[in-house]
């Protein structure tokens, strides 16, 4: 069995989560900052307890436009 040097925990210790994670089920996202002009103003217009909802159905809707945008892309000849 391997033994981990305190420079090797350091480093693990010290290396920086990533704003978006994908995980195998699921995506979590850490001090992620919008700047786009439109989706701020769109998620004005919705009630702040309803806000992450819409940011999740917003994300769904826009994965399945690129989706279909993508196979639209690969079948053209």
């Amino acid at each position: 069995m391997s033994s981990v040097t305190r420079d090797e925990v350091a480093s693990i210790a010290a290396t920086p989560v990533p704003t978006v994670q994908v995980l195998a089920d699921a995506m979590q996202i850490h001090e992620l900052s919008i700047e786009r002009p439109s989706i701020v103003a769109y998620l004005r217009t919705i009630a702040p307890e309803k806000q992450e909802i819409a940011l999740i159905h917003a994300l769904e809707v826009g994965v399945t436009e690129l989706l279909a945008r993508r196979e639209r892309m690969r079948v053209q000849p």
